[in-house]
C-alpha cells in the first residue's frame, strides 16, 4: 500500500554536482528539504559553501567538497573525502554541464566541443562510474539521475556540442539502467527546457530570442529551478522504486508539441 512517506530520504546520502547555483542549488535543497545528507560538488567554492550554509541552517547535514568534475583524479579525491566524512552516496545527481557558446556548427571549434562533452558526458560518467562501484561494494542498491535537457530530444539551434552531450547522456543513462538493474541501482534523467539561471541568462535578455523560446513553451514562460526539484526528488525516493532508464522532461510541455 502506498505511503506519503515513500518520498522521504531520511538516512541516506546525496551528491549533487553542480550545486553552487541555479538547477544543481535548488536539487541540493529539495533533497536536504527531504531529509537526505547532502554533498556539495562545484569548482565554485563561494557558491558551495553558500549552499552548504542554507543546508545546515536547515538542520541538515551538508558538506561542500570543490571539484572538476570531468578531471578524473580530482573527482576521485573529492568523491574519497564524501565517502569519508558523509557517507558513501545512496542518490547521486549529476547536473553539472556548461553550454557557454551559442554558434552554428561549422563555427564551433574542436576545443569548444572537448570542454562542453568533458564537463557534460565525461563527469557524469565519472561519477557514475564511481558511485555505481561503490553501491555494487555495499550491495544496498542505490539511485543515479542525470540532468539532461530537453536538448536530448530535440535540436537547438547553435548548441550542437550541448545537444550531443545531452542526448549522449541520455543513451548513457538508458544502458547503465540496463547493465546496473541487477544490483539494484536505478539510474534515470529528468530533461528541463528553457530554466530562468545563469546559463540562460543572455538569451533571456535578448528580446527576440526570449520571445521565440517563450512562444515555442507552450506552457509560455522559462521554468524557475525549483520547478526542476520534484522530478529528481521523486526519482530518487522509494516511491519511484520501479522505475529505471527513463527520461522525464520537465519543459513546460515543448516536446509535446
Amino acid at each position: 500500500m502506498f505511503s506519503p512517506g515513500e518520498f522521504r530520504l531520511d538516512g541516506r546520502t546525496a551528491i549533487v554536482t553542480g550545486a553552487s547555483r541555479g538547477i544543481g542549488e535548488e536539487i541540493a535543497l529539495g533533497l536536504a528539504a527531504a531529509g537526505a545528507r547532502v554533498a556539495l560538488v562545484s569548482r565554485t567554492v563561494s557558491g558551495l559553501k553558500r549552499v552548504e550554509r542554507t543546508i545546515k541552517e536547515m538542520g541538515q547535514e551538508a558538506l561542500a567538497v570543490p571539484a572538476d568534475v570531468s578531471d578524473e583524479k580530482g573527482s576521485e579525491e573529492a568523491f574519497l573525502l564524501i565517502t569519508e566524512r558523509v557517507g558513501p552516496p545512496d542518490v547521486l545527481v549529476n547536473n553539472a554541464g556548461i553550454s557557454p557558446v551559442l554558434k552554428s556548427a561549422e563555427k564551433l571549434t574542436s576545443s569548444e566541443w572537448d570542454e562542453i562533452l568533458a564537463v557534460n558526458l565525461r563527469g557524469p560518467f565519472l561519477w557514475s562510474r564511481m558511485s555505481a562501484r561503490s553501491m555494487i561494494e555495499r550491495g544496498r542498491g542505490g539511485c543515479i539521475i542525470n540532468v539532461a535537457s530537453i536538448g536530448a530530444i530535440v535540436g537547438l539551434r547553435g548548441l550542437a556540442a550541448y545537444c550531443a552531450s545531452k542526448a549522449g547522456l541520455v543513451a548513457f543513462t538508458r544502458v547503465a539502467a540496463i547493465d546496473w538493474a541487477k544490483y539494484g541501482i536505478r539510474v534515470n534523467a529528468v530533461a528541463p527546457g528553457y530554466t530562468a539561471t545563469d546559463m540562460t541568462s543572455g538569451v533571456r535578455k535578448h528580446p527576440h530570442i526570449a520571445e521565440d523560446l517563450m512562444r515555442r513553451t507552450p506552457m509560455g514562460r522559462f521554468a524557475q529551478p525549483h520547478e526542476i526539484v520534484g522530478a529528481v526528488v521523486f526519482l530518487a525516493s522509494d516511491a519511484a522504486a520501479f522505475i529505471t532508464g527513463q527520461v522525464i522532461p520537465v519543459d513546460g510541455g515543448w516536446t509535446a508539441s
